[in-house]
C-alpha cells in the first residue's frame, strides 16, 4: 500500500483530516474535503467500504460509475494514485469518519487485506474516541512527513462564519466554493483566511 489518510466527520457534516502518512496522502484527503467527492465521502455517507482497484477501469474492477468523481479522479492521477480503498470508521451505528488507503499501481485487495483493513478501521475508530485533544501536541503537524491535521480549516470556518454572520456549516460551504473557484485546496484557502490575507464580505453571501 502506498499511503493512507484518515478523515473525521461531525454530525453536522463537517469534515477534517485527522492524519496522513505523507504529504501526498494529505493532499488527496484535502482534495476530497475541498470537492466533496471521492471514496472517503462515499464511505462516510453510505457506511460501507468503497473499493476501487483501478481508477482507469473502475467499471471492470468495482462496477462503480466514477463520472461523478471526475474532479477527484483527475486530481489524484498526477499524484500517481491508481487504486483507492475507503473504509468507514464506525462506532456502533454511527459513522465518525473514514480510513482511506491509496496504491500507486492498480490491483484489487485480497480477502486477507480487506479483513486487515476492516480491523484497522475498527481500531482507528476506537482511537478517535480516546484522542486526547487537551494535549498541546494532539493535532501537531508531523514535520517529518509533511502531514498536517488541518485545524486551521476549522479556525478559518469559524472566522468566515463570524465575517458573514452565517452558520458554521454554510461557512464551510463558502470556503469550499472559494477554494474550487480559485483552483486551490481547502487547506490553502483556509490558511489565507487565518493569516487574514483573505476576508469574506457581504458580497460573498
Amino acid at each position: 500500500m502506498s499511503g493512507a489518510g484518515m478523515t473525521m466527520a461531525t454530525p453536522a457534516g463537517n469534515r477534517g483530516v485527522v492524519c496522513a502518512t505523507d504529504a501526498r496522502a494529505g493532499q488527496i484527503e484535502d482534495m476530497q474535503i475541498t470537492t466533496g467527492l471521492g471514496p472517503c465521502v462515499d464511505a462516510m455517507e453510505s457506511g460501507a467500504p468503497v473499493l476501487v482497484g483501478d481508477l482507469d477501469n473502475a467499471a471492470d474492477s468495482s462496477g462503480l460509475d466514477l463520472s461523478r468523481w471526475a474532479a477527484f479522479v483527475e486530481g489524484v492521477r498526477p499524484a500517481g494514485v491508481r487504486a483507492v480503498f475507503a473504509f468507514p470508521l464506525r462506532i456502533g451505528s454511527i459513522t465518525v469518519g473514514a480510513l482511506d488507503l491509496y496504491r500507486d499501481e492498480p490491483g484489487d485487495l485480497t480477502g486477507a487485506q480487506v479483513t486487515a483493513a476492516l480491523l484497522a478501521a475498527d481500531a482507528a475508530a476506537l482511537a478517535l474516541l480516546h484522542l486526547n485533544t487537551d494535549s498541546d501536541d494532539a493535532f501537531a503537524p508531523d514535520l517529518e512527513t509533511g502531514a498536517d491535521y488541518s485545524l486551521h480549516i476549522h479556525q478559518a470556518t469559524g472566522m468566515v462564519s463570524v465575517q458573514l454572520g452565517v452558520p458554521v456549516a454554510e461557512a464551510l460551504l463558502r470556503l469550499r466554493a472559494r477554494a474550487f473557484a480559485n483552483g486551490q485546496t481547502l487547506s490553502e484557502i483556509a490558511a489565507e483566511v487565518v493569516a487574514r490575507r483573505i476576508r469574506f464580505t457581504a458580497e460573498d453571501r
